[in-house]
């Protein structure tokens, strides 16, 4: 009986070895074309940021009373320079606020590039 049990239990080990085994050939052969290529994720880092700006800017304009628009876009201003300096990144972010509109200019300087934006949202 005991002779049974332990045939039973190297056959187990044989073929757990042969299954992980196994596994660990086609893991080889597959592995290099499963890697995710994150580099132009990462080179897009500034247009990515460049936009979101832009969005969340004229989203301060349609959600700002009459009464705070002045306010918001000036702490908007401060809040968005300082975040792209923290990333490396220079910001021009410039604004003009009349009755009926808010006309944008933005310059975005990195290492790798400079992006520029001139758009007018109409004020709620």
């Amino acid at each position: 009986m005991l002779n049974s049990s332990g045939k039973k239990a190297q056959f187990f080990i044989l073929t757990t070895v042969v299954i992980v085994g196994v596994f660990y050939t086609l893991s080889s052969y597959i592995n290099p074309y499963a890697f995710i290529d994150t580099s132009k994720a990462a080179s897009g880092s500034e247009t990515f940021f460049f936009d979101n700006v832009k969005e969340k800017a004229i989203e301060t304009v349609n959600i700002s009373s009459a009464d705070e628009l002045q306010l918001n876009l000036n702490q908007y201003k401060i809040f968005v320079e300082k975040m792209a300096s923290e990333k490396g990144y220079s910001l021009n972010f410039g604004y003009e606020n009349t009755t009926t509109t808010v006309s944008f200019n933005m310059i975005l300087t990195s290492e790798k590039m400079t992006l520029k934006a001139d758009f007018t949202v109409d004020r709620p």
